[in-house]
């Protein structure tokens, strides 16, 4: 039986790679919670900076301008059925949505601001740590060509978690990021993938992002990312990857239960 559990991702923003903005109403972004959570999604993450190459940089004021009518909203409708997680690296904007409930703290940025970890170190909220190298993604600033990426992402969580603890955050509310996609080639980040055991080094739950990104064609050779992005997360699963942050979530729920019925008709 897999325990592998889906994060769903809501992006509140106009220039989303993946949904092209569909979401960015409050109206639209809170139907698409509900429905995700209806479809399976155990955590959804709530986003209003695109990270996507080229992607404009927000200031949290508009960041939080963009998130406050949703979260106003998803402490009461969400509560009790899913965790919800804030997709953020401004400390200010967690500062302000702390109080709406918020269960995860989902940093692009590995906690690199010590501000951020200011605003978390009294909070019961887990921590999902990502390696990167700059937010929004730049794709001319990666992981050295002859870089061991799986050893190199590796060490900088192992000093991330140990920087965390030292400030007063326990290894137990971390969840780590090994950032695909983030300052890394296409090679590079399917060498991650291929070798997500090794990070279960780290002793913490490992979080795969790896949804619709266009790396994926170097993955099988398969052209559609969905068809693309189930594959790997077929892959992530066999390995014990404890979550996966998906834009299609029933999609993934029926992958997990026809792993389930393998499992058990075994």
């Amino acid at each position: 039986m897999t325990d592998t559990k889906l994060v769903a991702i809501v992006n509140i923003t106009p220039d989303s790679f993946s949904d092209a903005g569909s979401l960015f109403s409050p109206q639209a972004a809170l139907k698409a919670v509900e429905m995700f959570i209806g479809q399976g999604a155990e955590v959804v993450d709530l986003g209003a900076e695109s990270t996507r190459p080229g992607a404009e940089s927000l200031s949290w004021e508009e960041e939080w301008n963009r998130l406050e009518p949703v979260a106003m909203h998803i402490a009461g409708a969400v509560k009790r059925r899913a965790a919800v997680s804030i997709d953020t690296r401004h400390a200010a904007t967690v500062r302000e949505i702390l109080p709406y409930g918020v269960d995860w703290v989902n940093d692009v940025s590995g906690f690199s601001d010590p501000d951020m970890v200011e605003a978390v170190v009294a909070t019961e909220c887990r921590l999902v740590v990502m390696h990167s190298l700059t937010v929004p993604a730049n794709p001319a600033v990666v992981l050295a060509e002859d870089a061991d990426a799986v050893a190199e992402v590796l060490a900088f969580g192992q000093r991330r978690i140990a920087e965390l603890w030292a400030r007063g955050i326990a290894r137990e509310r971390v969840i780590f990021d090994p950032g695909v996609g983030f300052g890394k080639t296409a090679a590079q980040s399917v060498a991650l993938l291929k070798n997500i055991a090794a990070f279960k080094a780290l002793g913490v739950p490992l979080l795969v992002g790896h949804s619709r990104k266009s790396f994926l064609k170097l993955w099988n050779g398969v052209l559609d990312k969905d068809e693309a992005t189930l594959d790997v997360s077929r892959w992530l699963i066999s390995q014990g990857v404890d979550f996966l942050r998906v834009h299609d979530v029933a999609a993934h729920t029926k992958l997990l239960r026809q792993g389930n019925k393998r499992a058990h008709d075994a």
